[in-house]
């Protein structure tokens, strides 16, 4: 595994590559407050030894510089610059995109640009646009305060941890609460106020409208993502 670091707009982003001699190329984009290690199990998966594999920190996560605190938190400027690193990255290899929760609407909101890329992956996807905002993309009764807020009691994290995922091993709830303390700065709540606002793409729209086949990936007992 090879770690490394791309420079946009004077941000230091990480990145991690895995099998560098391949060709084929997968991105991984995870979600809100987690990092490139989200993908752990599936870069170190036998299955997909036959392909470069690159996961990316987004900004305020894992390894990844903080954004200014009066910078732009919106969606829409996150993913210019993990569609900028992605852009740098690609080599002239072909590729596929795969993401998940918060990953998903970033790579909804690259896409607005030209990405010839040959397919996408949309785990978990809590993708937003025109007649369904927030109110509507969460399932009924869910609590996503841990996501969109800083400073909460650990309790309250490890409970929305528990709610997103089903693996019930005591490792991965660890790596998840490391990765969550890890957040720098008030990402959190600086990218509610964005989509409070209304600030994104409708990014629905931009799926709907492209032309290379997309997998979409619903855990069987999803308790958040409507």
């Amino acid at each position: 595994m090879k770690n490394a670091f791309i420079s946009i707009n004077d941000l230091q982003i990480a990145y991690y590559v895995h099998n560098p001699d391949q060709d084929n190329t997968i991105f991984f984009i995870h979600g809100n407050s987690s990092s490139s290690g989200n993908w752990r199990k599936q870069v170190l998966n036998n299955a997909l030894a036959g392909y470069r594999l690159i996961t990316i920190d987004l900004p305020n996560h894992g390894n990844s510089d903080a954004i200014e605190a009066d910078g732009d938190f919106s969606l829409p400027a996150i993913a210019k610059t993990i569609g900028a690193a992605i852009k740098q990255l690609i080599n002239n290899h072909p590729y596929i995109i795969c993401s998940i929760s918060l990953g998903t609407n970033l790579v909804a909101e690259m896409l607005a640009e030209d990405f010839f890329l040959r397919g996408l992956l949309l785990a978990g996807p809590c993708i937003i646009g025109e007649g369904c905002g927030m109110n509507k993309m969460l399932l009924e009764g869910a609590d996503v305060t841990a996501v969109f807020s800083e400073n909460l009691p650990k309790n309250t994290v490890e409970k929305y941890a528990l709610t997103i995922s089903n693996s019930g091993a005591q490792n991965d709830l660890e790596v998840f609460l490391k990765d969550y303390y890890a957040v720098k700065g008030n990402f959190r709540s600086s990218l509610y106020d964005t989509i409070a606002l209304g600030n994104y793409n409708d990014e629905i729209a931009i799926i709907q409208k492209l032309n290379v086949p997309v997998c979409v990936i619903f855990g069987k007992e999803e308790r958040v993502v409507n």
